[in-house]
């Protein structure tokens, strides 16, 4: 299971400038604000200048927002975030800002475009600005106060499963962002980068790339009409209140594409066994036949070796500080015992029965 964590040259050159991102924001001892005098490289005097080039408002307080953590939650991995004014004031805002490594995973355009669209919905934040030169987003802020990130136990239950599935279909029904989420394209996207930077896969990449290669191509044949999507099935990319309410956040994997990707991953993240699964389909329309159970699980192995390309990459080419080796082991063994289990061609024959 063990995964070779030799690092490639991508850290040499990342250079000095991703160790002055990852440095840790000088803060004022006053009351944790980021002074204005902060290094015009830094993330935070970044986003001062976005603010203030787009003629917003400048923030009295810059406050750092959640600490980065890889796993078993996800926050803050692609980008650095920061609070903008006070927690009571309706103004607050949340600006986040790409980190530099980052580029290579993340999209900007198609992450502001599926941000403004869902922002549209009443599913999630708007988008205040969008500053592609400089990689920063802002939002309108879920006040910490208020809301904190979902946990997995927060979201298994099924009155909340079924307001999770709620905020779904409303960005499923909300504007279409001018861009399309393929997870086949991804998986070969990831494969090319890690092939271009001499990224040590584990000894049976070439098998699962294979197979899972077998399972996008029916996934493709059988798919229905695309709606927007969030993309990201991970609970810490929900946020929710004291009062149950959901919003979604993190639209860097947004884009059209086919609704059961979103239902998939999402159930992948939530549960272990079959029934847990079928019930979760039966929530989301009424009933769970094989062919769309099948075709979740499919969405979820793919959405599993994604995960494991791009935290390998980043394992060696990402910071040092955030412990990306430890996601790539866990997506790589529920990749591993799906296939190991033999139930990739029954979900296969599920899918596309006359092909069988």
């Amino acid at each position: 299971m063990a995964i070779d964590p030799q690092r490639s040259g991508c850290r040499a050159a990342q250079g000095d400038a991703a160790g002055a991102t990852d440095a840790a924001p000088n803060l004022d001892t006053a009351g944790g604000a980021i002074p204005d005098s902060t290094l015009d490289s830094t993330p935070a005097a970044i986003v001062r200048a976005a603010l203030r080039d787009a003629g917003l408002a400048t923030y009295p307080a810059c406050m750092p927002g959640p600490e980065t953590v890889a796993s078993p939650m996800r926050l803050a991995a692609e980008w650095q975030g920061f609070f903008l004014g006070d927690d009571a004031d309706a103004s607050l805002r949340y600006a986040k800002v790409l980190r530099p490594e980052m580029r290579e995973l993340v999209d900007f355009e198609t992450s502001a475009r599926a941000s403004r669209c869902a922002g549209e919905t009443a599913a999630s934040p708007r988008v205040v600005l969008a500053d592609a030169a400089r990689g920063v987003l802002v939002f309108e802020a879920l006040a910490p106060a208020r809301w904190r990130w979902a946990r997995i136990d927060d979201l298994t239950d099924p009155v909340r499963l079924a307001a999770l599935w709620h905020a779904k279909r409303a960005v499923h029904a909300g504007p279409r962002p001018a861009c399309e989420r393929s997870p086949h394209a991804d998986m070969e996207r990831l494969s090319a980068l890690c092939a271009r930077d001499g990224i040590v896969l584990p000894a049976d990449a070439a098998t699962i790339g294979a197979q899972l290669r077998r399972a996008c191509a029916a996934l493709r044949r059988t798919q229905g009409p695309a709606v927007p999507l969030h993309g990201d099935g991970v609970a810490s990319n929900v946020m929710i209140d004291a009062a149950g309410q959901l919003q979604l956040i993190d639209f860097d994997r947004g884009g059209l594409g086919d609704p059961w990707y979103d239902v998939g991953i999402a159930l992948n993240e939530l549960y272990q066994f079959e029934d847990e699964w079928r019930h979760g389909v039966v929530l989301w329309q009424g009933r769970c036949d094989d062919a769309d159970y099948a075709r979740c699980r499919l969405y979820a192995l793919v959405d599993d070796w994604i995960w494991t390309l791009s935290a390998l990459w980043l394992s060696a080419c990402g910071s040092p500080a955030i412990d990306f080796m430890k996601l790539a082991q866990w997506t790589l063994l529920r990749c591993r015992q799906s296939l190991n289990e033999g139930q990739l061609d029954l979900w296969l024959q599920h899918l596309e029965p006359e092909r069988t």
